[in-house]
């Protein structure tokens, strides 16, 4: 999550990048699941010896969760939004795992707001053309965001 909701200036208007927060590298994701692994499996084929056989295919069961787990969290460690304001568009793009969703709204006609039912994400909206924007951003921060970009318009 961004502590930030400042736009940055570009060349012909402003542009909010906002992009999920990753503390732990792919590699050190990938090294504390490895080791989660090897002492997951160490333990089942300690008990496998001493006599409890049904602990070893629960110990692969946990090893493939693992892996589901980082597969998944590597394939959205680079999701992000982007919200550009040019003279007459707004261009807003959601990358979420391999999907990337962009659309452009009119300017001079896109309306925003804060919708209190869906966590306070924010509405961009024009016509029948409606975007939630702001879900990798703090929920405190998305009221400021919205003023933000509401001045920018």
């Amino acid at each position: 999550m961004q502590n930030s909701v400042t736009a940055q200036r570009i060349e012909n208007g402003w542009e909010w990048f906002f992009k999920r927060n990753c503390s732990i590298s792919p590699y050190q994701l990938a090294g504390i699941f490895i080791f989660l692994g090897i002492v997951s499996l160490t333990i089942g084929t300690t008990f496998y010896m001493m006599g409890a056989t049904l602990i070893l295919p629960y110990c692969f069961v946990e090893i493939f969760v693992l892996m589901l787990a980082f597969f998944y969290n590597a394939k959205h460690a680079n999701d992000y939004e982007q919200l550009v304001l040019q003279p007459n568009v707004i261009k807003i793009i959601h990358k979420k795992g391999e999907l990337v969703n962009s659309i452009e709204l009119n300017r001079p006609y896109a309306r925003v707001e804060l919708i209190s039912e869906k966590q306070d994400l924010i509405l961009i909206s024009h016509g029948a053309q409606q975007v939630h924007f702001g879900n990798h951003i703090h929920p405190n921060l998305r009221s400021r965001l919205s003023s933000e970009i509401k001045l920018k318009l």
